[in-house]
């Protein structure tokens, strides 16, 4: 342990070391142009032969002075500017202009008439010597900056970011990175250098450059990229060779300036192919501000961030209930920062069980409620229907009927795109809740609605997840099929949609957003693999009894669809009485005979179609294990499903 005596002297006042390289760079400099008007006095002499008189001895101290006071003024020398910079370069040429026209002037006085010329070519010479000998040093300065050990890389982007990011590389010897190259898709800046680094392609040819440049990763340096420029890099690039990183969000750039620590790895997301979620809008506001919002499975992934986004729009009063008290807490926590679990706006409740449900109702008088509450998990809900059906069914059953009783006046049903032509226990227990929805919407006259949307990145469960820690066990990473299909949208996106939607949405209508395009599985889990920069084998298990190949978002007949709010396209689901399917409590025989008339019969149009082979979207045969020679085979389509006794008709 050092003593008091061996402490480092204490630094220098703040400022004194600048100060001290100001005054002698100033200085430095304002002799160099000095030096520079002598030496172009002599290069005049000698090239030409011209014998000067006295009264020249009298025009060239006056000239020097003229520059030395004049870049003072002008700040040449009080490092004001860079040296070498345009503004510099500005300021030194209004110098000479004032000193040209000065000299000239002289011409006036008979005896300095002969010498003027010859002065004026030796200022043009000096002013030739100062721009250089500044160029020269900011070259030198350059140099010696440039990194030497940084990981050479490829910016993607030749625009004022892109040319940011390359001006601070170049600038820091101690940077990690070291710019070799620039793509850009503008053929006009091909071949462009920009702070000496070429242009040399375009994004196509990422490939070529990175191997031709031996870059060690790429950095895209586009502000708001879309996510189609971040997969297909991923894609013509070898993920275990080149690392493919970003510049952060548009909403981190209004923050603070980018800078090269701001370059962050790709997130997933990135890489979705789809644009970033849009801002929270009024809609949302109008929907809930001033009112009482009550959400079921308010501890879930999408219940919880739909909670955060309520929050932020002033309800008089926000209702969570759930029947996992650790969510519970967990989610005041991330709200409130503090989870004292005694606030009466926490309900632990199961939904189904209707007298919880009306208590709760009866008591807190809830203006809205958003029931995300549900059993989500296809697999085990094949395994085990009766639970699909109490939750998903009945459970959503008892949630419409206590707002009925109580009064709400909006329900917004959370529901799946597996509801789109039910192939699934999941799917058909969704559509049935669909209907339920429907039919209250028509009791009650009231915007009750739906609102159908696909898989979601980040929820407990998702392929995200599981993708996540099979690479973090060092794989394999299982797939069910090879060109396997699903919708994807980030947990925000996906809440803020809904409550758009929800806000837009006129009574009984399903609203089914916006998905983009479907993404393969195995492209999925290539680009999670190169964002954490680590290659396991994927296997493929076959597809799951109840699974579709390519999910949809509308069934067959489901053809009269309007998009009027940008958000989402609206079907019409025929509305159905609770009072037709059986208890909870009913044996899986009637639960099949209540599915084939609930959801088979509402889409009878297409169910004939169905029967055979048939070919498109969402009617493909299930399939196992992956043969030796990479085919799936196919397997009996009525296994697992036998309890419940349906058929395939296309859906199963």
């Amino acid at each position: 342990m050092k003593t008091l005596n061996e402490l480092p002297a204490p630094l220098p006042a703040p400022g004194e070391p600048q100060r001290r390289r100001l005054y002698s760079s100033s200085f430095g400099l304002a002799c160099m142009d000095a030096a520079a008007l002598i030496v172009s006095w002599f290069l005049v002499v000698s090239l030409f032969g011209r014998v000067w008189g006295g009264e020249f001895f009298l025009l060239l101290p006056m000239l020097i002075i003229g520059q030395l006071v004049l870049g003072y003024l002008l700040s040449l020398y009080r490092n004001r500017y860079q040296l070498g910079s345009d503004h510099e370069l500005r300021n030194q040429g209004m110098v000479a202009a004032i000193l040209f026209t000065g000299t000239s002037l002289a011409g006036v006085v008979a005896e300095y008439r002969e010498d003027i010329p010859w002065l004026l070519l030796a200022l043009l010479f000096a002013q030739a010597i100062m721009v250089f000998g500044r160029q020269l040093i900011r070259v030198l300065r350059q140099l010696r900056l440039i990194p030497v050990s940084g990981e050479p890389v490829v910016i993607v982007g030749a625009g004022d970011l892109g040319a940011s990011l390359v001006t601070q590389m170049m600038a820091d010897p101690l940077s990690p990175y070291r710019p070799v190259a620039i793509v850009d898709d503008d053929p006009r800046k091909l071949r462009q250098l920009i702070h000496g680094v070429p242009v040399r392609g375009s994004t196509s040819s990422i490939a070529e450059v990175v191997a031709a440049s031996d870059a060690a990763g790429v950095i895209v340096g586009i502000s708001e990229a879309p996510a189609q420029v971040f997969a297909s890099l991923v894609q013509r690039l070898d993920s275990e060779q080149i690392w493919v990183r970003a510049v952060p969000s548009p909403l981190d750039m209004l923050s603070s300036d980018v800078g090269i620590s701001d370059i962050r790895d790709l997130d997933v997301t990135d890489l979705i192919g789809r644009p970033a979620a849009e801002p929270e809008s009024e809609q949302i506001s109008r929907l809930v501000e001033g009112r009482t919002v009550l959400v079921t499975g308010a501890g879930g992934s999408i219940g919880s961030e739909l909670c955060r986004i309520i929050s932020r729009h002033n309800p008089s009063r926000l209702i969570m209930l759930d029947r996992d008290e650790s969510e519970l807490h967990a989610l005041c926590m991330s709200l409130e920062g503090r989870a004292l679990m005694d606030s009466p706006d926490l309900v632990l409740a199961d939904i189904r069980d209707f007298q919880a449900l009306d208590r709760a109702f009866a008591e807190l008088k809830p203006d809205i409620v958003v029931h995300a509450a549900a059993l989500k998990h296809l697999p085990m809900l094949e395994s085990y229907p009766a639970e699909g059906w109490k939750t998903n069914v009945h459970g959503s059953l008892n949630v419409l009927r206590a707002a009925q009783k109580h009064g709400v006046g909006r329900f917004v049903n959370i529901s799946t795109d597996k509801a789109a032509n039910p192939s699934s226990e999941l799917g058909r227990s969704k559509f049935v809740a669909e209907r339920f929805t429907a039919h209250f919407a028509a009791a009650t006259g009231l915007p009750y609605v739906s609102v159908r949307f696909g898989n979601v990145l980040g929820s407990r469960g998702s392929v995200l997840i599981s993708f996540t820690d099979q690479i973090r066990r060092g794989g394999p990473l299982t797939v069910t099929h090879p060109d396997v299909t699903r919708f994807f949208m980030t947990i925000p996106e996906a809440c803020l949609l809904v409550l758009r939607a929800a806000a837009l949405g006129s009574s009984g209508q399903t609203q089914v957003l916006d998905m983009g395009e479907p993404v393969r599985i195995v492209d999925l889990a290539k680009r999670l693999m190169a964002v954490t920069g680590r290659t396991c084998p994927i296997i493929y298990t076959g597809l799951r009894v109840g699974e579709k190949l390519n999910e949809e978002l509308f069934s067959p007949e489901e053809l009269d669809r309007t998009s009027t709010n940008g958000v989402s396209w609206t079907v019409d689901v025929p509305p159905l009485d609770p009072d037709s399917v059986p208890e909870p409590a009913a044996s899986l025989e009637d639960i099949r005979s209540c599915y084939l008339s609930t959801v088979d019969a509402a889409e009878a149009p297409s169910a004939a179609a169905a029967v055979g082979p048939v070919d498109g979207p969402g009617v493909d045969a299930p399939a196992s294990t992956v043969t030796d020679s990479g085919e799936l085979p196919v397997i009996d389509v009525d296994h697992g499903t036998q309890t419940l006794g349906l058929s395939a008709q296309g859906r199963a």
